[in-house]
């Protein structure tokens, strides 16, 4: 394994600073007052692997697919226009079928699954040797710069003196270059190679005649290209064998095989922080790489701008406010267009933009959580779940082979389902959070119920009735005070906000299958909403004896539920055929297809097996509890005990007698018989014991 774990802050950046304190203090040392060390270290980590991301990415793009299809046909020109006879085999299979079905594969499946391969290579190496291997690319690209300008510069053309400060700018480059590398032998040669450049220069075009001068500049350069190879072979020719021999892929084999899949996951993701580096790299792409390296999307900024200046046949009543504002309109659309057409080229950049979304709805999650008091631990995973989401919803849309006026109405449409699936998550941790409080606005009412028994006990009859009358109002108070709190007040915000939000749906866009399944997710949040509510207010009903069958309160709960349920599942019937539809129809893929499937399993089929089976279960309970006998008032006195799953006391005509002889109430049997069938008391099977005893 790299075992070179060490950054390079201490050599590249730290190494100017000497301990010697009579020397004056460096920039980087006034610089680190203001910035930490770790925060360098954090940003050359980034900056060191950026590059390699950019170019992994820029193999999934159409225009490397281009450029290999240009090659392609000119190598087809060459080979066709020379005509030889040892070609005609070559030719035949550049032409076949065959050939261009595994060119395409090779595009499509092999460039990305080998460079992820080599890109995690590179991204786990250390900053050290990373810092080695862009010395000695950048010493190269040096060489390369300067045999260029060497080879076409003028010397009557004023840009000669030009070239030498060039020389002298890139000689410092290189010299900067060496000293980042381990002293070697071919230092001093490299060094010298390095400043014989614009002499060189000078003697060519100045001393030898013109004839030599090109072949004795290319045998120069050449003499320093092999020296400059010849050093990296030397220095580092162990490593570069390491790599041949494909050592570090059998190392993390090896880490695979002895510990498994989830150790050599944890191991990758300790020593590359992805998450971090695909998000920076979404950033630099479409922000610093249309500037510096590939040109902006559709027509320059300033070019549009000029255009619109110098136009000859302007409207009279055209003012200078309205030049500006056609300015600032040109500015507005080139920033929108390039951003959308480069945070939407590959997949990787979709895969990228899903970590940025997962990191802000991962933020606005935390604070909104923590502001409403609803802190759990599930909260952690939102960041993870959106971001997934959000990528399924761009990838199955195909945004990246769209055009790009179109392109902003997937992103819209995926923003728009993870602020409803927000809601959804929001909901779910707010719900037993809200049950919560009405269970303790049920505790509060029966130490209520205590403390107004104990002061009723000495009063007469005249102030029985004032009392009942207070106690009336008193309760109504209560009740209305329950509602007096924060997750009643969030539950209805939420309410009203879904509510808001699918109206201003339908009024802003246009009727589509899109909006019907926005809106029907919508909808099944806002019962769930309802049902939530609803519940809180049987507790609060219960607890302040204002339901007119308190023993029904069971029913109640069961019957909102059963409500709920079946809602969900005509919305979830709803929503299978809407995306059946829109693969039919409107947008066909694999993937959508998958989704259905598992939509279908999970939402559908798996919640109607789950809501028979409890219906089956809830009838067959009730089914044997009404078989039992009724206890009679001698029985209940006998038996002298009160019920043992509610204890609460026993009366006749809503309790019965098991063959075992225990007494319960009908109501708790009932709710036993959905966890067992045996009794509370003895456990002994109550359906079994009750057939023995008909026998």
């Amino acid at each position: 394994m790299d075992n070179d774990d060490e950054h390079v802050a201490g050599d590249f950046f730290l190494n100017s600073m000497t301990t010697n304190t009579i020397q004056r203090r460096t920039f980087l040392e006034h610089f680190q007052r203001f910035i930490p060390q770790q925060t360098i270290i954090y940003i050359q980590y980034c900056l060191l692997r950026i590059p390699f991301i950019l170019i992994y990415d820029y193999l999934l793009t159409e225009k490397f697919s281009s450029l290999n299809e240009y090659i392609l046909k000119y190598l087809i020109q060459i080979i066709d226009h020379n005509n030889y006879f040892f070609l005609k085999p070559i030719s035949y299979i550049l032409h076949s079928s065959l050939f261009h079905i595994l060119s395409q594969i090779y595009l499509i499946f092999l460039v990305p699954v080998l460079g992820l391969i080599f890109l995690t290579l590179l991204l786990l190496c250390s900053d050290r040797r990373l810092v080695i291997f862009y010395s000695y690319t950048i010493s190269l690209l040096v060489i390369y710069f300067d045999y260029q300008m060497s080879y076409k510069t003028d010397i009557q053309s004023s840009s000669s003196i030009d070239t030498y400060i060039l020389q002298f700018l890139l000689s410092s480059i290189y010299i900067q270059m060496l000293n980042i590398r381990p002293r070697v032998r071919a230092y001093k040669v490299q060094t010298r190679l390095c400043h014989l450049a614009p002499i060189v220069l000078i003697v060519t075009r100045y001393l030898i005649s013109t004839n030599y001068n090109i072949p004795v500049l290319k045998f120069y350069y050449l003499i320093w290209t092999f020296v400059h190879l010849s050093e990296l072979f030397l220095c580092h020719r162990q490593t570069i064998l390491n790599l041949m021999r494909n050592r570090f892929i059998n190392d993390l084999y090896h880490l695979y095989e002895n510990f498994g899949l989830q150790t050599l996951i944890n191991y990758l993701s300790t020593r590359i922080d992805v998450a971090t580096l695909l998000k920076i790299f979404w950033l630099t792409k479409i922000i610093v790489l249309p500037l510096g390296i590939r040109t902006i999307y559709t027509h320059p900024y300033i070019s549009n701008v000029t255009l619109n200046i110098n136009m000859t046949n302007l409207n009279d009543n055209m003012t200078l406010y309205d030049k500006q504002t056609n300015y600032n309109e040109t500015l507005v659309k080139t920033i929108y267009f390039t951003s959308l057409f480069y945070g939407t080229e590959t997949i990787f950049t979709l895969i990228s933009l899903a970590c940025l979304i997962s990191y802000l709805m991962k933020t606005i999650s935390h604070r909104l959580f923590r502001l409403l008091h609803l802190w759990t631990e599930d909260v952690e995973q939102i960041g993870t779940v959106v971001g997934v989401m959000f990528f399924l919803l761009l990838f199955q849309s195909n945004i990246t082979r769209l055009d790009l006026n179109r392109r902003h109405v997937p992103l819209l449409k995926a923003l728009s389902l993870l602020i409803v699936a927000l809601f959804h998550f929001l909901h779910t941790i707010l719900e037993p959070q809200l049950l919560k409080v009405a269970m303790q606005t049920i505790t509060t009412r029966i130490v209520f119920n205590q403390t107004n028994e104990n002061s009723q006990e000495g009063e007469g009859n005249e102030q029985e009735n004032r009392n009942n009358s207070s106690l009336t109002s008193l309760y109504s108070s209560l009740i209305l005070r329950s509602y007096h709190h924060r997750h009643v007040y969030t539950c209805l915000s939420i309410l009203f906000l879904v509510v808001l939000y699918v109206v201003l749906l339908w009024r802003l866009t246009t009727f589509s299958t899109w909006l019907l399944a926005v809106t029907a997710f919508s909808l099944e949040l806002i019962v769930r909403l309802l049902a939530s509510l609803a519940q809180y207010t049987l507790y609060v009903l219960d607890a302040h004896n204002r339901l007119s069958n308190a023993d029904s309160f069971d029913e109640y709960i069961f019957l909102i539920k059963a409500v709920t349920s079946c809602f969900e599942f005509i919305l979830g019937v709803f929503l299978l055929f809407n995306g059946f539809y829109i693969l039919c129809f409107e947008s066909r893929g694999t993937l959508r297809a998958i989704m259905l499937a598992i939509h279908a399993y999970l939402n559908i089929i798996k919640n109607l097996r789950r809501g028979w089976q409890i219906f089956r279960n809830r009838k067959s309970a009730w089914d044997n509890v009404n078989q039992l006998p009724l206890a009679t008032n001698e029985q209940i006195e006998e038996y002298n005990d009160i019920c043992s799953i509610c204890h609460n006391t026993l009366t006749s005509g809503v309790a019965c007698v098991t063959p075992c002889f225990h007494i319960f109430h009908q109501k708790c049997l009932q709710k036993a018989f959905y966890a067992t069938k045996n009794c509370a008391l003895c456990s002994r099977p109550i359906i079994q014991e009750r057939n023995q005893h008909r026998e």
